[in-house]
């Protein structure tokens, strides 16, 4: 699938996702898969297919967005982020440790997915 994705066959990549999703032997074997699918779909138009793929593979990686995000939910988020920073200095930021663990990469990396859909 990595090859179809660099050539951007996109429809046979989509066409064949299925596959290596469905025999997979657990579900780590197939982020690899959802990765290039949600690429292909997104590449290919299909915006709102590459969001709730994305959003479906974010859930099983234990990251849950809303399906619908009001304004309310937005300026929480929001504050929950400003508070967190409270005090912290820029220096602060940049000591932190780096991002090691294996699902808050990979939510990071499908949420990527869905920034450029």
């Amino acid at each position: 699938s990595d090859a179809l994705c660099v050539v951007g066959d996109y429809p046979t990549l989509t066409a064949l996702a299925e596959k290596p999703l469905h025999y997979a032997r657990c579900f780590e074997d197939k982020l690899n898969t959802y990765s290039n699918l949600v690429r292909a779909l997104s590449s290919s138009g299909n915006n709102d297919e590459c969001i709730n793929t994305s959003v479906s593979v974010l859930s099983q990686l234990g990251e849950f967005i809303p399906t619908k995000i009001t304004q309310e939910i937005y300026f929480d988020e929001v504050a929950k982020v400003r508070q967190s920073l409270i005090g912290l200095s820029r220096q602060d930021l940049l000591s932190l440790p780096i991002m090691t663990e294996f699902n808050k990469l990979t939510a990071m990396r499908f949420l990527n997915h869905m920034l450029l859909a």
